[in-house]
């Protein structure tokens, strides 16, 4: 027997108003087909706002600290032990009375300029700095996902019409497998450290003084000429000899997987104009989400020595969501040979939205999208 009783009476309760008419061609009972074939879908639109772990990652300095390296050469305005490159300006007993000193020594004729005795001493330093440094609020995206699905639709047509429409129901199965990736970057940091040579000259005035023949040196205990020990000027002079940098980056990529099933189940209309079938229905759709989400994430630093990973990060999730909502679909059949028909149909769906998260990245789907396909149509004798 073809399960029809339920339909036939709840069918036939109007037709005591005079609302129903029973064709005589369809006095018979009930007309069953089966359609199949592919068909392409958009099963929706898709949302992902990314995050990523490296946002509150510490970075650590990769090209040093600054430093200076100063020579023992004291201050300009201080009384002071100095030691240069080419001799030496030390105190001696007296240097604290009267700021005089015996107690220096020189290399080369050269120091010797006018009425002034020049000193010189090297230094280093080295100054870091973070340029470009930005961390972004991650990426977001926003994608119409589309498949192709196979769909497969039984329909039954009842004995009964209405203004000309056969009633009758229609169910309707499909399966769509969408995915959609986001690879993004959002953090990005310079870090450059440049080393300067510091190139001292002190100089000291003779006043008068003539020195002897260098190489001279004079010792703690005297005597010899004096000169003062507090410099009349120096002058400093920052040559650049080097420098380091390393540039810290993040690639992130999130991506999600959708395994949809959709059954649709609603009245329908018929109506036939020779070897031509048309119908239209309405009414639910049950969709059925099984989503994969993943997310993958590296902090990576790049230097004059190479590449480095300094963290990477790797999660998912899962899960099952099912969503209810409404369809309106409208089918056209031409009937080739026999019990044999080419079919194509047009629907459009509307359902309740969901969200999915792996890690930091949520997932925001809003089902309502569009079918449209072919179908090959039997109609059971």
């Amino acid at each position: 027997m073809k399960p029809t009783l339920i339909l036939s009476c709840l069918l036939t309760l109007p037709a005591a108003a005079g609302d129903l008419m029973v064709p005589d061609a369809m006095e018979g009972g009930w007309r069953w087909s089966l359609s199949a074939g592919p068909s392409f879908r958009s099963v929706g639109s898709l949302k992902i706002n990314a995050g990523y772990r490296s946002s509150l990652y510490d970075i650590p300095s990769l090209v040093g600290i600054d430093t200076t390296d100063i020579p023992a050469i004291g201050t300009i305005g201080d009384y002071a032990e100095r030691e240069y490159n080419d001799g030496y300006v030390r105190q001696d007993g007296g240097t604290a009375i009267d700021g005089s000193t015996w107690y220096w020594g020189y290399d080369n004729g050269g120091q010797v300029q006018g009425d002034r005795l020049a000193f010189s001493a090297t230094g280093f330093r080295s100054v870091r700095s973070d340029m470009g440094s930005s961390r972004g609020l991650g990426a977001a995206s926003r994608d119409h996902l589309q498949g192709i699905a196979p769909h497969i639709q039984l329909d039954g047509v009842s004995p009964h019409e209405v203004g000309g429409f056969q009633l009758g129901f229609s169910l309707g199965f499909d399966f769509t497998k969408v995915d959609q990736t986001l690879a993004f970057s959002s953090l990005a940091q310079t870090q450059s450290r440049d080393d300067y040579r510091l190139d001292y000259t002190d100089y000291f005035d003779l006043d008068g003084v003539i020195p002897p023949l260098a190489p001279y040196g004079g010792t703690v205990g005297g005597p010899g000429p004096l000169i003062g020990n507090l410099p009349s000027d120096r002058v400093v002079t920052e040559t650049l000899i080097g420098s380091e940098s390393a540039i810290v980056s993040n690639l992130a990529n999130a991506s999600i997987d959708i395994n949809v099933v959709t059954v649709t189940l609603a009245p329908s209309l018929s109506r036939t104009f020779g070897p031509l079938d048309y119908s239209m229905q309405a009414g639910l759709i049950l969709n059925v989400y099984q989503w994969d989400a993943r997310q993958n994430e590296r902090l990576t630093a790049a230097t004059s020595a190479g590449k480095a990973v300094l963290g990477s990060w790797s999660e998912s999730n899962s899960g099952t969501k099912f969503r209810p909502g409404l369809f309106a679909q409208a089918d056209a059949a031409y009937r080739i040979a026999g019990d044999l028909s080419l079919a194509a149909y047009l629907r459009f769906d509307v359902a309740s939205e969901f969200r999915a998260q792996a890690g930091p990245t949520v997932y925001k789907f809003d089902p309502t999208g569009m079918a449209t396909g072919f179908m090959v149509r039997y109609d059971f004798p």
